[in-house]
């Protein structure tokens, strides 16, 4: 539950008017490279979860030693 609605979105559209202003001041030739970046979000997350699975599988099979902050992480992701 968010109790400051209005300051969330306040600084959502701050951050995204920061990259906006970043990409058009660094990539002139792709106006819409903010836009790009942003519908690729949700394709990242997805993939990201995809990979947590396959790790998740990984330890449960036992075949390859990881490392303990490596395990550490992937049980609290999980």
């Amino acid at each position: 539950h968010i109790e400051e609605v209005t300051s969330v979105h306040l600084l959502q559209d701050s951050l995204h008017e920061a990259l906006v202003d970043y990409e058009v001041s660094e990539h002139p030739e792709d106006p819409r490279r903010a836009g790009k970046l942003l519908m690729s979000l949700p394709l990242l997350r997805q993939t990201a979860s995809k990979a947590v699975q396959h790790f998740h599988s990984i330890k449960l099979q036992g075949k390859v030693p990881m490392h303990k902050l490596f395990l550490e992480m992937l049980d609290a992701k999980i």
